[in-house]
């Protein structure tokens, strides 16, 4: 019995030399297996990293351009009150336009345009009397006024040499020169 046990023992023998040798392998395989897959970890890492940092740049750079629109949208709003505000004020002075101005104005004005005579004149109450006084061949309307310029109107006609729309009908050509001479920059 002992050659049995003999064989017994060399079957037991390699068994367990097998068995060493199939845990060997797979530790070596677990230990590859893990060793890629930690590798595969570092560069999703990575790749998770680099993405998160780009989509933080875009996010900062349309932060950045949002707040430069913002600004830039509140400088044209705060001059374009400041250019409402210049034609308010030239409105408010052309109202206030001292009595020989005005005459002076309103002559060259009728002086230029080819008038049959029968035309009303509409000018701003506190100016009536003053305008009777030139001498000017229309007929000063009684019951009408404006608040600055004049009017002159003839059978439905109405030529419109108010102050107000004056300065509207101008500001369009003179709002850019304006806003070059106010906003040097």
């Amino acid at each position: 019995m002992s050659n049995l046990e003999n064989l017994v023992q060399r079957i037991i023998d390699e068994a367990k030399e097998k068995a060493d040798l199939i845990i060997d392998e797979a530790n070596k395989a677990k230990e590859e297996i893990i060793a890629s897959k930690e590798q595969e970890a570092m560069e999703n890492k990575k790749r998770i990293i680099e993405r998160a940092k780009r989509e933080a740049d875009l996010a900062r750079e349309r932060i950045i351009s949002g707040a430069e629109l913002k600004v830039r949208n509140e400088k044209l709003l705060a001059k374009q009150k400041v250019l409402d505000r210049v034609f308010a004020l030239a409105k408010e002075r052309l109202r206030a336009l001292e009595e020989d101005k005005y005459i002076s104005y309103l002559k060259n004005v009728i002086k230029g345009l080819n008038l049959k005579g029968d035309e009303v004149l509409v000018v701003p109450e506190h100016m009536k009397e003053t305008v009777k006084r030139q001498g000017i061949a229309l007929k000063v309307s009684e019951d009408e006024t404006v608040e600055s310029g004049f009017l002159i109107k003839d059978k439905g006609v109405v030529l419109n040499y108010t102050f107000d729309s004056l300065v509207e009908h101008y500001r369009n050509e003179m709002e850019t020169e304006i806003a070059q001479e106010l906003f040097k920059e």
